[in-house]
């Protein structure tokens, strides 16, 4: 999928540039056309779900990200819980950008174009490691 830009005034741009300094904000640019679920990304833990959606920008073809979660009760019985992280660059780590979700729920969009990479995560948190975060786009 061409993830290109192409085309942005100056305002989209400004609105882009804030969200992508801030790191943990959504987009407050214009309309986010949603193109479904970026394969390779659906995350499943004790029977907690989610994956990242594909959006790109109105007019600019500008490519954001948004976590989408399917999440209950795990199969352990706890709160299942998602989040969407991101990163700025192929060597840099992944951070948590959204709030943390306990419902089936979607984020807001978030900036992804290369080089960034976003992932969601989910689990029940019952131990340290009682989540998975698998794939990217």
């Amino acid at each position: 999928m061409n993830r290109s830009r192409v085309g942005r005034t100056f305002a989209v741009a400004s609105a882009i540039l804030a969200a992508t300094a801030l790191g943990t904000g959504s987009s407050s640019a214009a309309t986010i056309n949603y193109r479904g679920p970026a394969s390779g990304t659906y995350s499943d833990f004790v029977g907690c779900t989610g994956w990242v959606d594909m959006g790109f920008e109105e007019g600019s073809g500008t490519a954001y990200a948004r976590g989408n979660f399917a999440l209950g009760t795990s199969t352990r019985g706890t709160q299942c819980k998602g989040w969407l992280e991101r990163r700025e660059s192929p060597d840099a780590p992944f951070v948590r950008v959204s709030a943390v979700h306990t419902a089936s729920d979607v984020t807001g969009w978030y900036y992804n174009e290369i080089p960034y990479a976003a992932r969601v995560c989910v689990g029940d948190l019952l131990y340290s490691n009682s989540y998975s975060c698998v794939g990217f786009w």
